[in-house]
C-alpha cells in the first residue's frame, strides 16, 4: 500500500483495473505526485497529463484493466544521466507509425549519447506497465523533463 495517502477517487480506480505489482506500481507512482505537488489533468482522475510550468511532462494511460502507460514527448535527451536510466530510456523508445493525423514524422536524433534513426516526434519514450525498477526510471524522467519540455517539438507537451 502507498506509504501516503491517495485521493479516494484515484485509489478507487487502481484497485478496480489493476492487480498484482502494477497496482502496488501505480500506488506509488500516485503517492510520488502527492509528494511532488504534482497532479494529473484533468484533477481527480487516475490518468491524464502532468501539467508542469505552462507544460505537460508527460501522459499517463490508465483507460484499460492491467494496462498502464507513460508518455514522454520529444525533447533533448543530450543530458546526464546514469547508465541504467539511459539504457532504460533508450529501450522504451518509440519510432514513427505516422499514428495519427497530423503527424510532424519521425526524427533522427541522438538519446543520452546514442543515435537513433525514424524517433516519434510526439511520444518519444513510451513505458508500458512499468515494473518497480522502472518506476524509478519514469521519476527520473519526470523530473529531467522540468529542464526541457518548454523546448518540446512535441504539441502534445504545449496543449496546457
Amino acid at each position: 500500500m502507498a506509504e501516503q495517502k491517495l485521493n479516494p477517487k484515484i485509489e478507487e480506480k487502481i484497485f478496480e483495473l489493476y492487480d498484482g505489482e502494477l497496482r502496488e506500481v501505480a500506488l506509488k507512482f500516485f503517492a510520488y505526485l502527492n509528494e511532488n505537488q504534482l497532479t494529473t489533468k484533468p484533477d481527480d482522475t487516475l490518468g491524464g497529463k502532468i501539467p508542469f510550468n505552462e507544460c505537460y511532462l508527460c501522459e499517463i494511460r490508465c483507460e484499460e484493466p492491467n494496462k498502464m502507460e507513460f508518455h514522454f514527448w520529444f525533447g533533448d535527451y543530450s543530458g546526464e544521466f546514469d547508465e541504467g536510466s539511459a539504457s532504460s530510456v533508450q529501450e522504451h523508445l518509440r519510432f514513427c507509425k505516422a499514428c495519427h493525423s497530423p503527424c510532424t514524422g519521425g526524427i533522427d536524433t541522438t538519446i543520452f549519447g546514442k543515435e537513433f534513426k525514424n524517433v516519434c516526434s510526439q511520444h518519444t519514450i513510451v513505458f508500458e506497465n512499468p515494473n518497480y525498477k522502472e518506476l524509478e526510471y519514469i521519476k527520473i524522467l519526470i523530473e529531467y523533463s522540468k529542464n526541457i519540455v518548454s523546448d518540446s517539438l512535441s504539441y502534445h507537451a504545449h496543449t496546457l
